[in-house]
């Protein structure tokens, strides 16, 4: 048993059922052994949720990264696949439920913590988009539009979760028209 295979098994349950909602006794169960062997590997149901968190992180930032490395006629074509890759909640839904649950619900005991590393993560999400933006506007538009982005990536985030396919698609075009007006 490893604490990779711990990460697997958890995340999805965390994803689900959130942190509180998770036993660990549920994801001991999911790999086939008993509650005290999880702590020769996480001193703690909150390490193992902060560890997740962060791998969680990393593997977004991993995507952002890919789609800068990426080649593109233009900046408004490079903004719409960076747009689109980041709202798209079906790709890894599990990774993306978690964190989702994770940003807006955070364990109250974590909360502070997780608050500031997701200020961290933020920081170099904005990095990314910034470098882009900076080849078409000017610092305050670009941190306007940064600004716009969140706000419509946290509402489509809690979009995809209310509404069908065909809707929230229609409400994610809408979003990336009135995101591309600001170019």
């Amino acid at each position: 048993m490893s604490g990779q295979r711990l990460k697997e098994a958890a995340l999805p349950l965390f994803a689900e059922q959130g942190y509180d909602g998770t036993a660990l006794s549920e994801i001991a169960k999911a790999v086939g052994i008993k509650t005290p062997s999880i702590y020769a590997h996480f001193a703690s149901k909150e390490a193992l949720f902060l560890e997740i968190y962060r791998d969680v992180m990393r593997h977004e930032l991993v995507v952002l990264g890919e789609i800068a490395q990426e080649t593109h006629a233009t900046v408004e074509d490079e903004l719409h696949a960076f747009f689109y890759k980041v709202t798209d909640f079906n790709s890894d839904p599990e990774v993306k439920r978690f964190f989702q649950r994770a940003i807006f619900f955070p364990p109250q005991s974590l909360a502070t913590q997780m608050r500031e590393e997701m200020t961290t993560y933020e920081a170099l999400t904005s990095e990314t988009i910034g470098n882009i933006l900076l080849r078409k506007l000017d610092e305050a538009q670009k941190e306007k539009w940064i600004y716009v982005f969140y706000c419509l990536l946290d509402g489509l985030s809690l979009e995809h979760e209310i509404y069908s396919a065909a809707d929230f698609a229609k409400r994610r075009d809408a979003a990336w028209e009135a995101l591309a007006a600001l170019l």
